[in-house]
């Protein structure tokens, strides 16, 4: 057997061998994904009993999982994109406050200020647009409330809460009325977005979130009183968002 033939087998080898190392960090890999629900419960009864610790480092191991099943290096990589809308929604729901309470434990300790930044962040990207925004915004919104003068990261939280109104595209009455992608809805979205984004607008555009959203809750339950609720707010939406238009255009 002369030296290149010699090269070849150990080429070989060393394929194979890499191939089983392979295959057997896939297969560890696809039974930790099976625990990742029972790890992020450890993390949420660690963070209730207050061992902060412990519960970072099961939402991270958690977090962890999903990256590397997306095969991604960080664990604020993650995107919504990356999921099923309809059927992973529980799974997301789950991430957003995974990130949420992430960041509530990161907010505690000045020295992990980036941490702390990042997973807001990804709460926030977690919320945006997905139909449990108006159950995220309302937890946000107390906490908001309820931590007014302990939290030094206030600014922070508000601007967050601002940022989940301003960029949703969510506009429910509207929706029901004309549709999801009729130019009466798409142009109060956009006055919303323009027009909106202050500190005003930003409470205003939350109350409406969260009366038409308990409205459109009652709808899905009476289709008679949706009908009435759609025949009567057409004329006035339809008016707003002609002014809209025309205002928009100077």
């Amino acid at each position: 057997m002369d030296e290149k033939d010699i090269d070849n087998k150990l080429a070989k080898l060393s394929s194979k061998d890499e191939a089983k190392e392979k295959a057997r960090k896939k297969l560890a890999l696809q039974n930790k994904y099976v625990q990742r629900i029972t790890i992020a419960k450890h993390g949420r009864e660690m963070f209730l009993a207050k061992e902060y610790i412990g519960a970072t480092r099961k939402y991270t191991e958690y977090l962890t999982i999903l990256s590397e099943m997306n095969e991604k290096d960080d664990i604020y990589e993650l995107s919504p994109s990356m999921f099923d809308s309809k059927k992973d929604l529980t799974e997301m729901l789950l991430i957003s406050h995974v990130y949420w309470e992430l960041s509530r434990i990161y907010e505690m300790t000045p020295k992990l200020q980036k941490s702390y930044e990042l997973a807001l962040k990804q709460f926030i990207k977690f919320t945006v647009n997905q139909p449990y925004q108006v159950l995220n915004s309302e937890m946000l919104r107390k906490y908001i409330k309820n931590n007014k003068h302990r939290s030094k990261q206030i600014l922070a939280l508000e601007k967050a809460f601002s940022q989940i109104q301003v960029e949703s595209k969510k506009c429910y009455i509207a929706t029901h009325a004309f549709g999801q992608s009729h130019w009466v809805t798409n142009e109060l979205r956009r006055f919303k977005e323009h027009k909106l984004a202050g500190a005003y607008g930003t409470k205003l555009t939350a109350l409406y979130y969260f009366l038409s959203s308990k409205l459109v809750e009652s709808i899905a339950s009476q289709p008679l009183l949706g009908r009435v609720i759609s025949l009567v707010s057409r004329p006035p939406l339809y008016v707003v968002a002609f002014i809209c238009k025309k205002g928009m255009k100077k």
